[in-house]
């Protein structure tokens, strides 16, 4: 089961929101609470006042089978506050009395029993001693209210708005600086991908927040550093086969010379010999130097000249240069109507070298096959040789390392095939793997999406 990935920001994001949303219920919960407690005592307060206001006024002995007398408060109190006579044989929760229906008792304080009415609503009792009567003080439910049956709370409103707003402000004052900081984050990122890509030339953005100024100062010296060594290995790597060159030329004039001078079948293949060596020398020095060209940003400044190409046809005309002095029989599996955008210089190094490797180990057979399907292009080759072992896969894309310890050509090569066919299709923005064959032998598979092949590194 796949992982849920989720970026560093996302995840600060969703806990800011999270501690926004936990502080502002919890808010809720003690204003709540403390406003409960306030809410109760000034009703405390206004009941007792109203009672000792009009307790002296009150007839409680007033005959059982006569009917209550209707109590009218002053304004203010009329708005919020009731007042009613009960029968003290009447139970407080005794749904007839339309009173206290549902309610539950909460304490008692100086004698005088409170209770929390339905709708959060208030009520007091206060029992009259000597008196068949009791007096009730009670806040009024919504439809006692005469001005409106609607529950419009001010002070609900005042709170929800000064949350949402607070809210607002902590989200806004924590968001802009992470927002500023994942743009500047996501600009060393660019910085890192464009140097990976080949581009030596670019810098990082130093004029930002600490620490973050301190790792682009420290990519750019790096970067600086690298440019610097590529530059030297780029002028040894133009300046090597120059120097070398000059001396193999006046050993093949010598060679010639001998030749010419000598009838000594001993010596003529010595100079036979002489010549192979310059003429592999010579291939090791264009190596190294394709080699060279397709590792740096200097490949594309050279061949930066893409072209729409017909792989088949393009492949046949590859095959038609190499020297099949084994016989292998190759079969090329490759629809016509195929057609690829890319560098012709890096399609020709990959084919080049995976036909060159193939030619190399096979011993009679080469399967030569591509499919451009679903945004994907996959070319394969494999060959009927002695294969080679999981542990030695990678080894191979090493330079100049070899599974075969000979010198030959035919079964060593010079160590740098396969080495350029990565490169070259890291350019194509592809990977090569190695597997087993079905033919015996290994098979090698380049994939890479349609469309990174078009983008230019």
């Amino acid at each position: 089961m796949a992982k849920l990935s989720i970026s560093l920001f996302s995840r600060l994001y969703i806990s800011i929101l999270l501690v926004i949303f936990v502080s502002i219920a919890l808010t809720q919960i003690v204003l709540e609470v403390y406003y409960e407690e306030e809410d109760f005592a000034h009703f405390a307060q206004e009941a007792n006042y109203i009672y000792k206001h009009i307790e002296p006024q009150l007839e409680f002995n007033i005959d059982v089978a006569m009917p209550l007398p209707i109590i009218e408060l002053p304004f203010p109190f009329e708005l919020d506050i009731s007042v009613k006579l009960i029968k003290m044989t009447e139970a407080i929760n005794d749904k007839q009395n339309n009173v206290c229906v549902d309610c539950q008792f909460v304490k008692s304080v100086n004698n005088i029993d409170y209770y929390e009415l339905e709708d959060g609503e208030w009520l007091a009792l206060f029992k009259h001693v000597n008196s068949v009567n009791d007096l009730i003080i009670y806040q009024k439910v919504d439809s006692e209210h005469l001005e409106s049956n609607i529950d419009f709370d001010f002070d609900e409103m005042a709170l929800l708005l000064l949350v949402i707003v607070s809210s607002i402000l902590m989200g806004i004052t924590i968001y802009w600086p992470i927002k500023n900081l994942q743009t500047q984050i996501k600009g060393l990122i660019h910085s890192h991908n464009e140097f990976g890509l080949g581009n030596m030339q670019v810098k990082a953005e130093t004029d930002i927040q600490q620490p973050l100024d301190k790792l682009a100062i420290s990519f750019n010296d790096m970067a600086q550093a690298i440019a610097a060594n590529a530059k030297e290995r780029d002028i040894f790597a133009q300046a090597i086969p120059h120097e070398i060159r000059t001396p193999l030329s006046r050993i093949q004039l010598a060679s010639g010379i001998i030749r010419q001078k000598s009838n000594d079948d001993t010596i003529l293949q010595l100079a036979d010999d002489v010549d192979n060596y310059v003429t592999d020398i010579n291939d090791l020095i264009s190596q190294i130097v394709e080699f060279s060209r397709v590792n740096t940003n200097k490949t594309e400044e050279l061949y930066d000249q893409y072209q729409s190409i017909r792989l088949k046809d393009f492949v046949t005309s590859r095959l038609d240069i190499f020297n099949n002095q084994q016989g292998a029989k190759i079969n090329l599996a490759i629809d016509e109507k195929i057609e690829i955008t890319t560098n012709p210089i890096h399609l020709r190094l990959l084919v080049d070298n995976f036909v060159k490797n193939a030619l190399n180990h096979a011993h009679t057979t080469i399967n030569l096959s591509a499919t451009a399907a679903n945004a994907h292009f996959t070319l394969m080759i494999e060959d009927d040789g002695k294969g080679i072992s999981p542990d030695d896969r990678e080894l191979i894309f090493i330079p100049f390392a070899r599974l075969d310890k000979s010198r030959s050509r035919k079964t060593g090569g010079l160590g740098l095939g396969l080495s350029i066919a990565k490169a070259a299709g890291r350019r194509m923005h592809g990977e090569i793997y190695v597997s087993e064959s079905s033919l015996g032998g290994a098979k090698f598979t380049f994939t890479s999406d349609i469309k990174k092949i078009l983008n230019r590194p």
